[in-house]
């Protein structure tokens, strides 16, 4: 198929998608943290109000003044106000002034300006069917099962039509073009693990915090994050299209509920990542070499056992409801949980969601026993951390500690 398309006549705008995938591909093949600075702290976020100006996003129920873009632009000062107060070493930058109209792509071209570590772009979902309801988040996707829109992601690409000279700005989401899968594959593969890591804290804090319904995580090509060179993520905090959820989120108490589960979910994520950011760089300075927990780390090869020493460490299995276990690695490999391919570990079990595979270590009773392992499991995977899980469902890490013997 590539041969026929190379006997094409080539225009400019084909030439841009192949330099572009080229340029992508190669960075994410030859850096396993691609676009990142030396300093890998999460300093600085970009928060994108939704919409604005001459597009007012989703209309509700009509029983309130204020529309889509309105209630974004509300939630994503309050996240501002809290991170500011909480977190004074973190800079913050909205996207767009009150009811300012800013274009799609120029909002990610913000951040990547800003050298931003984290983009967060915040909605509210609409539906034709009135009892609809819940939050979801999304990440850039182009997977086989992502390449029909979805009605987001349709409702959110749809802004580009109110831009002036709205088609030189975009390249056509074209599933059947293989450059526009190439280059989407490399934005999505560089910063995929970190935006669903984000994505997932995000509907945690609405569902427990807020007992929103969650609706999981999912990828959509959306166009407002095409182009992000950082880990980047579109929330949508409910429908307004649902009086009940429409009616909490034009609440003053709603928007401070969402707005606070947002910064706490980037609290959390910065710690997280700050923290394994530490590990690596800790054993880079002391002549280490450590694999992270990229697709590419947890491949073996012929020289795996001369090059690392097997842990030979075993978990044992445990019947309780609630349990931690040491989150080794993500994957889109689907790897059997033998010893030899995770550096000897045993007790190595998996997961997968949203068409990745996640590696655990131990389904381990108390944390006492838990922090052990992982001491043990760093020094094969620097960025190990350990998670809770209660009935096999991923529950909140303090929450277990206090219930856990």
């Amino acid at each position: 198929m590539l041969m026929h398309l190379g006997m094409m006549a080539p225009s400019f705008k084909g030439i841009r998608i192949f330099a572009l995938a080229a340029l992508l591909t190669v960075a994410a093949a030859f850096n396993p943290r691609p676009f990142t600075k030396d300093d890998q702290g999460v300093n600085i976020i970009v928060l994108d109000p939704g919409h604005g100006g001459r597009d007012p996003g989703n209309l509700g129920t009509g029983r309130y003044s204020d529309k889509e873009k309105d209630v974004s632009y509300d939630v994503s000062i309050l996240v501002k106000t809290y991170i500011e107060e909480n977190l004074p070493d973190t800079k913050v930058i909205i996207t767009r002034e009150d009811n300012e109209f800013v274009e799609l792509y120029q909002r990610t071209v913000i951040a990547n300006r800003a050298n931003a570590d984290l983009f967060i772009s915040i909605h509210c979902n609409a539906s034709s069917n009135s009892t609809a309801y819940g939050t979801e988040s999304f990440v850039l996707g182009m997977g086989e099962k992502d390449q029909r829109l979805n009605k987001t992601a349709q409702l959110e690409n749809a802004s580009r039509l109110l831009e002036d000279n709205w088609e030189s700005n975009y390249e056509e989401l074209d599933a059947s073009n293989p450059a526009t899968i190439i280059a989407l594959r490399a934005y999505q593969d560089a910063f995929l693990e970190q935006s669903i890591s984000i994505a997932d804290e995000i509907q945690d804090q609405f569902e427990e915090r807020v007992k929103r319904r969650n609706r999981g995580v999912k990828q959509q090509p959306l166009a407002v994050l095409r182009g992000s060179t950082m880990p980047a993520i579109l929330v949508e905090l409910g429908f307004l299209t649902n009086a009940g959820e429409e009616d909490f989120l034009q609440s003053s108490k709603g928007k401070d509920l969402m707005a606070s589960s947002i910064y706490r979910a980037i609290k959390e994520y910065k710690f997280k990542r700050e923290s394994r950011d530490a590990l690596i760089q800790n054993a880079e300075n002391q002549g280490s070499v450590f694999d992270n927990s990229s697709e590419e780390t947890i491949k073996t090869d012929e020289n795996a056992q001369r090059l690392d020493t097997p842990a030979k460490v075993k978990a044992p299995p445990i019947e309780s409801p609630l349990f931690f276990a040491v989150q080794l690695a993500v994957s889109r490999n689907d790897l059997a949980c033998a010893p030899e391919n995770f550096k000897g570990l045993e007790g190595v079990w998996k997961e997968e969601q949203y068409g990745l595979f996640k590696y655990y270590c131990g389904r381990i009773a108390t944390y006492k026993e838990v922090e052990a392992l992982k001491t043990t499991v760093e020094e094969h995977y620097p960025d190990a951390y350990i998670v809770a899980f209660e009935k096999d469902s991923k529950i909140d890490l303090e929450v277990a500690k206090k219930r856990a013997p």
